[in-house]
């Protein structure tokens, strides 16, 4: 029997409830899930009641006692992931990820070389991923010293990609919730099928007292995949955390952005930088597919105006119009410096020797970083016209 079919059948057994919808391996992408009937806007497709879930709570408390107590759950439900050797949920293990699947695509996985060629924020976030496990194995190789690294790893990877957010509704749990939102997961058999877009067509993925249920936005086609959302995330983002990117499939990503704060920062005074940190406007300035946000603006007004005709921009008695265009003339030498940064990354990585990571490897990051291309050649377009 297929195994998708026998993880179904699993499912429904323990309550789950599969309404129109099944896996299906897209070419190139993996797994995902479509429609198998034509589907109405509002219908339910699927619910998972919260005793079908992997949580915190259903980690055997033998295990939980021999772990530090300051272990994280995403520690607690890795090295319980690693340690179930029975087969009650063997049809679930059997459909999750691959090591090599991993390998291809998490940078975490990646060639130290690929990995310092990260674009800063994917590099940022890459650096934190790295400190978190590092504390998750001091923890777990301490309490069970024959456990190896890697086979940890991949576990570990696996509640990292395949968890949503979850804090139980029981009143006795309550005091027991995670002070890190990070740390609020829990496995959901089948949802975790579902891949990400971050556009309005994404099904709507709900929690309540009874579990998780996802439901359609609007009508979907038989055969079309069905989507839901991981959140707000950058491609940066979805790349360290996930091992993706979106491109055109899936409408694309809304919400991918670069920072600027390496190309602007620089150029200001200790004095301006004072200022804008008094007003909280110091770091942070960020380039979206439609504009730079309004931190730059503000920021960039502080190298064309005086001082207190900027704060009356800041305090909002002030418009700003008048010199949009001194602005704009700073930014776009922002913007052609980051675009000349860009390209520099990109011939590196076109020079890096075959051996250096594999070839979907670079594949990704030299799509990352033309990615990041495209946003400000998009921004530089707007400013010209």
């Amino acid at each position: 029997m297929d195994i998708h079919k026998r993880f179904m059948e699993w499912a429904i057994e323990r309550g789950v409830k599969i309404n129109g919808i099944r896996p299906h391996r897209f070419e190139g992408r993996g797994l995902g899930i479509i429609a198998a009937r034509d589907l109405k806007a509002g219908e339910t497709l699927l619910t998972v009641p919260i005793s079908a879930l992997r949580t915190a709570y259903t980690v055997p408390k033998s295990l939980t006692r021999s772990l530090p107590k300051i272990s994280t759950i995403h520690n607690l439900l890795a090295t319980d992931l690693l340690l179930d050797t029975s087969s009650t949920r063997g049809p679930w293990h059997a459909v999750l990820p691959s090591p090599l699947d991993f390998k291809t695509s998490m940078p975490l996985l990646w060639h130290p070389t690929l990995q310092s060629l990260l674009p800063s924020t994917a590099h940022n976030l890459l650096l934190n991923q790295k400190r978190k496990l590092k504390l998750d194995w001091a923890a777990v190789s301490s309490a069970f010293p024959d456990i190896k690294y890697e086979d940890y790893v991949y576990r570990w990877l696996i509640i990292n990609t395949r968890t949503f957010y979850f804090l139980s509704p029981l009143p006795a749990h309550r005091n027991l919730h995670p002070s890190n939102r990070d740390d609020c997961m829990a496995q959901s058999p089948f949802a975790d099928y579902f891949n990400h877009t971050s556009s309005p067509s994404a099904c709507s993925a709900s929690f309540s007292s009874s579990g998780y249920s996802i439901m359609t936005p609007a009508r979907i086609k038989k055969g079309e995949e069905v989507y839901i959302s991981y959140g707000n995330h950058s491609n940066d983002f979805l790349l360290t955390e996930y091992g993706f990117i979106l491109s055109g499939v899936g409408g694309g990503n809304q919400w991918d952005e670069a920072p600027l704060d390496a190309h602007i920062l620089p150029r200001f005074s200790a004095k301006q930088k004072e200022q804008l940190e008094e007003r909280g406007f110091l770091g942070k300035y960020l380039l979206d597919k439609k504009e730079v946000c309004y931190r730059t603006q503000v920021a960039l007004r502080i190298l064309v105006l005086p001082i207190r005709k900027w704060e009356r921009f800041v305090d909002g008695l002030e418009d700003g119009e008048k010199e949009q265009g001194a602005v704009d003339k700073f930014l776009g030498k922002v913007l052609r410096d980051f675009e000349q940064e860009v390209k520099e990354k990109i011939k590196e990585m076109d020079s890096l020797a075959e051996d250096v990571g594999m070839e979907c490897q670079r594949d990704m990051l030299r799509r990352r970083w033309l990615q990041i291309e495209g946003l400000i050649q998009a921004a530089i377009g707007r400013i010209q016209n």
